[in-house]
């Protein structure tokens, strides 16, 4: 699958080269000079800074001195606090009427008011546009400013164009036929469609990979992908002409915006690709500072204030090298991916610094200057994809090759063991013949050891067990039933949950020895221990033997209704009981006592033992075979 996608990649890549050289061959046909009936060029172009204090609406106002031209071959004059007015001449040298389309292909410009003035200085047209004019004021919708100028034969036109930007107030112009425009700008959208098409691709591509892996690598490639395509919209127009171009906000703060999100993005994924937590030192904390610094100045953008624009040039250019430098040095140290990243960086840079070099006036401006960075960005991203996916490859081998060693240690290990063991038996052999009788003794001793210990075990579990059971009822005895509720009783006061207890008495059990004798009784008594324990089945509920013909029932977390319904199921199966004897039923009953609360602090067991006993008292005093409450009682 990766082999495909580098395939398909590199195949886009082709299309976008072979895009940008038809692009740059049509500009030399199509550049302003080529015009004959109308052209302007930078040296022709003079501009004026407006002064801090001045309040200058029409070209009128302006004054005849202080102009300056143009030192550059691109119309740039850096960066201005105050709006900056540019002027220069058009000239119509045909015969007849014609039509133009004035360009001006930087987008970022919060203020592009044109004026257009006769040769008298009338004002001919007047047109408010960039991103401070809201979206729907303005006649034409596209990546570019644009204006139409209508000059008759021989007519003369000044025109005036006052630009202000928080960013470099530049002033790519071009002045087009409208079909020339119309083909230039189908090439343009061609090359766009297959740049911002591959980083799509790779960010949707490594998306997957994530969604499937898990591998945050992936998550990380996305989020930087996708703030590259943010970053090149707002850089290249597109972002104002298709995606946020409804939004005021996002018109005047979106390109901002993206360009921290990209750095922001960068630093993330430098931080995983290069895998710095595991070097540290200058490079994990001047990662972490960017990582740190990006987001603020995202945060405090959204929040409304653009001071840091003018900063962040130089945290951008310092970033950059950080960059560089940390992929650099961990290059040298051995890091694989380091020299992937590198080559990509570098390669962004060097097309970055070729963007800003014809910016500046030092390179020529054409499609392939225009649009370096984002081919940097395009090639960068695939580098980086493929970087990537040789990485986890590299670690998949990597893996490959540990298990294989580990597994080629085993089989030596077991080897050695197995030798050890040929000659361990191969001693033994020996010593069979001089000292069977010896081992046969041992062995006997050994056995009968063995022997003694296995059967003092089982007689300490056996002994555990029956210091905690009653011997003839199987249930729990007198002495675990003490410290159970004593237990129960501190856990009940923690918690406040209520805690009830159960004495049941078997009616007169006395006469019931003396008529049917001693061995019937002990058989009554375990059949109605077992009836307890079906009916009290709870794990965290107890049933002991008090005493006699006496038992206890322990029920955490119930009250005193519950414990009394539990209670009357106790009573209920025991006088359903069929108690044979000698072919004849023995009617068999019972008295109850209950008791249940939420405990005080300071409630012990003896208050509650007494509790329920003075209800079974009540029990019996009332006849027999019924259950009381202890809050029944009064008093």
């Amino acid at each position: 699958m990766l082999k495909h996608c580098c395939v398909w990649s590199c195949g886009l890549l082709a299309l976008i080269v072979c895009s940008l050289s038809n692009a740059a061959l049509h500009n030399d046909i199509l550049n302003l000079a080529a015009d004959e009936e109308i052209r302007v060029h930078p040296s022709e172009v003079r501009y004026w800074v407006e002064p801090e204090d001045a309040d200058i609406s029409q070209p009128q106002q302006l004054p005849d001195t202080g102009w300056r031209a143009l030192e550059k071959t691109s119309i740039n004059v850096g960066k201005s606090s105050t709006p900056v007015w540019f002027r220069f001449e058009v000239e119509n040298k045909s015969g007849h009427r014609i039509q133009r389309q004035l360009e001006v292909r930087w987008i970022n410009l919060a203020i592009l008011d044109l004026f257009v003035l006769d040769e008298t200085g009338g004002t001919i047209a007047m047109v408010e546009s960039g991103l401070n004019t809201s979206k729907s004021d303005r006649s034409t919708s596209n990546t570019s400013w644009l204006f139409t100028l209508s000059l008759e034969p021989g007519q003369r036109q000044q025109i005036y164009l006052r630009a202000g930007s928080r960013f470099n107030i530049f002033l790519p112009m071009y002045i087009w036929e409208q079909e020339a425009l119309d083909q230039h700008q189908l090439e343009r959208y061609v090359w766009y469609g297959l740049a911002f098409g591959v980083l799509a691709a790779m960010m949707l591509y490594n998306l997957s990979l994530y969604i499937f892996t898990r591998d945050n690598s992936y998550l990380f490639y996305t989020f930087y992908a996708f703030s590259v395509m943010m970053y090149e919209a707002g850089l290249t127009g597109v972002g104002d002409h298709l995606i946020w171009g409804n939004s005021q906000w996002l018109r005047l703060y979106g390109f901002a915006l993206s360009i921290y999100l990209s750095f922001f993005a960068a630093a993330l994924y430098i931080r995983n690709f290069l895998e710095l937590k595991q070097y540290g030192g200058w490079m994990l904390h001047f990662n972490t500072f960017f990582v740190v610094y990006w987001l603020v100045s995202a945060m405090v953008l959204l929040l409304g204030n653009d001071y840091l624009v003018r900063v962040n040039e130089l945290a951008a250019l310092v970033s950059c090298i950080v960059a560089l430098a940390t992929s650099i040095s961990l290059w040298v140290k051995g890091n694989v991916s380091a020299r992937y990243f590198t080559i990509a960086w570098g390669g962004l840079i060097a097309l970055t610094f070729m963007a800003v070099l014809m910016m500046e006036g030092v390179l020529a401006y054409s499609m392939l200057t225009e649009n370096g960075q984002l081919i940097g960005f395009v090639v960068e991203m695939l580098l980086l994809s493929f970087a990537l996916a040789e990485r986890i490859n590299r670690e998949r081998l990597h893996r490959e090759v540990v298990q294989a060693q580990a597994l080629d240690l085993q089989v030596l290990m077991n080897k050695e063991r197995e030798e050890k063991l040929q000659a361990q038996h191969a001693m033994l052999q020996m010593q069979v013949r001089t000292n069977e009788e010896l081992e046969n003794r041992v062995n006997e001793r050994t056995q009968e050891l063995e022997r003694t210990m296995t059967n003092l075990e089982i007689a300490n579990r056996e002994l555990a067990k029956l210091s905690v059971t009653d011997p003839l009822t199987k249930v729990h005895n007198r002495r675990y039933f003490d410290e159970t509720l004593t237990r129960e009783i501190e856990r009940a006061i923690r918690t406040q949950q209520p805690l009830s207890l159960l004495l049941v008495d078997i009616d007169h059990f006395k006469q019931f020895n003396d008529q049917y004798g001693h061995l019937v009784g002990d058989d009554c008594l375990r059949l109605v221990a077992n009836t307890l324990k079906e009916v009290a089945c709870r794990s965290t509920d107890l049933v002991a033997r008090f005493g006699g013909e006496e038992f206890a029932i322990v029920l955490p977390d119930t009250d005193e209704t519950e414990a009394y319904s539990v209670a009357e199921r106790v009573r209920e199966k025991i006088h359903v009981l069929n108690f044979i004897y000698k072919g004849e039923r023995i009617p068999i009953s019972a008295s109850l006592g209950v008791v249940g609360k939420v405990l005080a602090m300071g409630t012990d067991a003896p208050h509650l033992i007494e509790a329920a006993d003075k209800a079974l008292y009540e029990a019996k005093h009332r006849g027999r075979n019924c259950s009381v409450e202890a809050s029944s009682l009064a008093g």
